[in-house]
């Protein structure tokens, strides 16, 4: 008999932790999170180090602490230590799990020069069931994001017949070619729901945020958290694996 597994996914986009009021408060974050029961966390935009604008701090760390997970991290942008400090500036993107992380590897994507992307990868035993979670922000430009949906999905084909997720900022609209692509192979858990916007956080206008899953995994529940701790909504998917 086919056993299945039921976990809360999230995307969010924490723009360094700084808020729709532009204070930085990574409590209100961790409140988001914690409140949403979710137990993988793809988190975009976020900094270790990197400057006063989130008060130098080990993001992910802090994060992963306050809610009592496990973390992996890839940073996107490496910068030298600000005069004075020892810490390279790190901004980047993260995972949050429940489960404890049994590999974890940078893929770093094509990018124009106006900064770096990539893709962080994690596998996890979730309760017996394998899974293949990615988190991703991709770039601006059209061209660039094409590029980089496809380094996804040869990625990702290294998991086909397993239960594998993606999660992240796309700075794509649903009906973009880009997403197109990779619907072609993922189901995304809000097609069904165009209202379902993202950003900007307080007047969300724009859907660019996605939890994306393979044939493996049965959707069971969706929602966008209308929060304005970041600048971007969050969203959570409940999901069944089915191993």
């Amino acid at each position: 008999m086919e056993s299945q597994q039921t976990l809360t996914i999230m995307s969010y986009n924490i723009r360094h932790g700084e808020g729709s009021d532009n204070v930085f408060d990574l409590d209100r974050i961790a409140e988001v999170i914690r409140a949403s029961g979710a137990d993988l966390i793809g988190l975009q935009e976020v900094d270790r180090y990197f400057s006063d604008r989130s008060q130098y701090e080990d993001t992910i760390a802090v994060l992963a602490e306050a809610l009592g997970m496990h973390w992996c991290y890839a940073a996107n942008v490496i910068e030298e230590p600000e005069p004075g400090r020892e810490e390279h500036r790190q901004y980047g993107i993260a995972i949050l799990s429940k489960y404890e992380i049994e590999d974890q590897q940078h893929l770093k994507l094509t990018s124009d020069k106006s900064e770096e992307r990539g893709a962080l990868y994690a596998r996890v035993d979730a309760d017996g069931t394998m899974l293949h979670f990615y988190c991703t922000h991709l770039g601006l430009e059209q061209e660039e994001r094409l590029t980089q949906v496809q380094e996804l999905l040869l990625a990702s084909n290294h998991h086909k017949g397993q239960c594998c997720i993606l999660t992240g900022d796309f700075n794509a609209h649903p009906d973009d070619p880009e997403i197109a692509k990779i619907t072609t192979v993922f189901d995304n858990v809000f097609k069904d729901a165009p209202e379902a916007y993202t950003f900007p956080a307080g007047e969300a206008n724009e859907t660019i945020d996605y939890i994306l899953i393979n044939p493996q995994i049965q959707l069971k529940d969706k929602e966008v958290i209308h929060s304005l701790a970041s600048d971007h909504y969050p969203i959570v998917a409940k999901v069944c694996l089915n191993a």
